[in-house]
């Protein structure tokens, strides 16, 4: 006889979204990596003044002081500028593991794939959701402030970011579209979907040059609605499995 704490356990993740993956892992990674990356030339720097100052000195003893303090200075606004930028990181981190803990909550009929990268490939997905109305490639953005739209563009604070999250997003929609082409699982509905954490947008949910932007509160809401006909189990079913084939 099954315990009942065990069948309360089957009964709750035949109730739920299957869910893959660990959210936040990328921009964690990368953050320290991008954030931190002139140390390296600090250390480069100042191993070149102990190396012109030992054992034979060829530089003064005022001249290695002053460059001294002149690395000193700039690791100190180095390390300044790449403790900000790491937060950012560790803030788009966050955002993504929120983002993810709704997911989980979705019905059965959903799969979940979080912080998926493909071999070769040049996107880091935050989530790609597989469910009733199609295959979601759903990026993330835990920004403060707010964003507006004009001919098609995306614009923070008045100004058009470096990295477009809408040109973000329909890229890695088409590397998506390009792996299920390739795995053979026929023309599945692809839908981008832009989500916002802590931004004030101009309507709750809206399309944009095709790509579907959202608040956080309203991701679930769009992820279960109807753009097409319903796709067949046993398809969902063949693109989970090639997507489990990335991650196992």
């Amino acid at each position: 006889m099954v315990p009942p704490m065990e069948n309360s356990k089957e009964s709750l993740s035949s109730r739920f979204a299957k869910v893959y993956g660990s959210p936040g892992e990328a921009p964690r990674v990368l953050g320290l990596l991008r954030a931190f990356w002139p140390l390296l030339v600090i250390c480069f720097v100042t191993g070149y003044l102990l190396r012109a100052w030992f054992p034979h000195p060829y530089l003064g003893v005022s001249q290695v002081g002053i460059l001294f303090f002149l690395v000193a200075v700039a690791a100190a606004i180095l390390l300044a500028w790449g403790d900000k930028r790491l937060g950012n990181f560790l803030k788009g981190a966050k955002g993504e593991e929120w983002v993810a803990h709704e997911l989980a909550f979705l019905n059965a009929e959903y799969t979940v794939f979080n912080g998926l990268r493909f071999g070769g490939g040049k996107q880091n997905f935050d989530h790609i959701i597989v469910g009733p109305a199609g295959v979601f490639v759903v990026e993330t953005k835990n920004w403060k402030g707010s964003v507006e739209f004009h001919d098609g563009k995306l614009y923070a604070g008045g100004r058009e970011p470096s990295r477009p999250p809408l040109r973000q997003v329909k890229a890695a929609a088409a590397e998506l579209v390009s792996f299920i082409d390739d795995a053979g699982c026929g023309d599945l509905p692809i839908h981008s979907v832009l989500c916002f954490l802590g931004t004030k947008l101009p309507q709750e949910v809206m399309n944009v040059n095709g790509v579907v932007v959202c608040t956080g509160k309203k991701l679930v809401e769009v992820l279960q609605e109807t753009f097409d006909e319903p796709i067949a189990e046993s398809m969902r079913e063949k693109v989970v499995g090639e997507l489990r084939k990335v991650i196992e």
